[in-house]
């Protein structure tokens, strides 16, 4: 266990919390290979089905990586935190639930290159993103350069990183980074679990099928991805949450989805 890190189970989903003030909730080697046997936790609980990230406090989701641990590392420890981050990163966006990331704050760094993982990101309006890394003579290492050029474009990403420029709540909505933004972090929290729960209620399998066919659809041709859906709409055809799901709306009653 790592103070602070933590792993709270509700009805339906669970929420991931990172709250190290001292730090601004940044992200360490242990943190990340901790917050990875966490989400190991999660796949492995058929009961949660959505996940929330956010971080602790009022002014940071997470303030990147933890500086004074990179600046002591020799390049195989550098070269290790690359990969447990990666690992962890891919662990998270493949999820077969939803994830939901709540960013309070500063979302900076290893911090932006995390809730880029997650499936629906909404804010405080308090809230700043950025990936600054040029600043310290650094690239952002967690796959930051893909996934920020997949999500707002790559004019816009090539703004942020070579600049090492913040952008606020209301750009990264412009942008299509952030999908909604709260007054405040009080209503941030509120409406995140909201969603969560929302999410939690939908049909599973094919809320796993919707995010594999979007993950998979960036390098395909229309041809494959016709072919693909057929594919997979034949077999949820086959399943009883399909079933439940058409056999409610006509019975105009609420579903009752057990994953099968």
């Amino acid at each position: 266990m790592i103070e602070g890190i933590t792993l709270e189970k509700k009805e339906g989903y669970a929420i991931l919390k990172v709250d190290i003030p001292s730090t601004r909730n940044a992200l360490s080697v242990p943190i990340v290979e901790y917050m990875d046997s966490l989400v190991e936790e999660v796949k492995a609980d058929s009961s949660i089905r959505a996940l929330v990230l956010t971080g602790g406090g009022e002014k940071s989701f997470i303030a990147g990586a933890d500086i004074s641990g990179l600046v002591k590392m020799s390049p195989e420890e550098s070269r290790y935190s690359i990969e447990v981050g990666h690992k962890l990163f891919t662990k998270i966006e493949t999820l077969d639930i939803p994830v939901v990331a709540a960013i309070n704050g500063y979302c900076l760094g290893g911090g932006l290159e995390i809730a880029m993982c997650c499936d629906i990101r909404v804010c405080s309006a308090n809230a700043k993103f950025g990936q600054p890394e040029i600043n310290i003579g650094m690239i952002p290492g967690w796959g930051g350069t893909l996934r920020l050029a997949r999500l707002i474009g790559e004019s816009r990403a090539k703004n942020m990183i070579l600049r090492g420029r913040m952008i606020t709540s209301k750009e990264a909505f412009d942008y299509g980074l952030i999908a909604e933004v709260y007054d405040d972090v009080a209503t941030l929290r509120e409406k995140a679990e909201e969603m969560a729960r929302e999410l939690a209620s939908k049909a599973p399998l094919t809320m796993k099928f919707d995010k594999r066919l979007i993950y998979d659809a960036a390098n395909k041709q229309p041809t494959d991805i016709a072919q693909r859906d057929a594919m997979t709409l034949g077999f949820l055809f086959t399943t009883h949450d399909a079933i439940e799901g058409l056999t409610a709306f006509l019975e105009k009653r609420p579903p009752k989805y057990e994953g099968r």
